[in-house]
């Protein structure tokens, strides 16, 4: 399935300005993506982080972006301390 944009749509800053019809083949298109994607659904919360991390570097006009992450706690369990970096590859 290809996604196909109006300009319109293509210049709005979130998808909450988008049309329901929009949002629908937006969220069936990047469903589908995740499927070619991996078939492992327990995937699903990394690779949509992974998009997430990846649009706001882009949003920022950024070709790296990186956060850190101190004592993070999941469940009453200490992880420590993390670091999240991402670097825009060439095309």
């Amino acid at each position: 399935m290809e996604l196909i944009l109006t300009d319109a749509e293509k210049k709005s800053a979130t998808w909450l300005e988008l049309d329901n019809e929009s949002i629908g083949k937006l969220v069936k298109a990047s469903a589908l993506k995740i499927r070619e994607h991996d078939t492992q659904y327990d995937k699903l919360a990394w690779y949509s982080a992974s998009i997430i991390l990846c649009s706001m570097a882009a949003d920022a006009n950024a070709d790296t972006f990186s956060t850190e992450i101190d004592n993070l706690t999941i469940r009453g369990e200490s992880f420590g301390k993390w670091q999240i970096t991402i670097k825009k590859l060439s095309e």
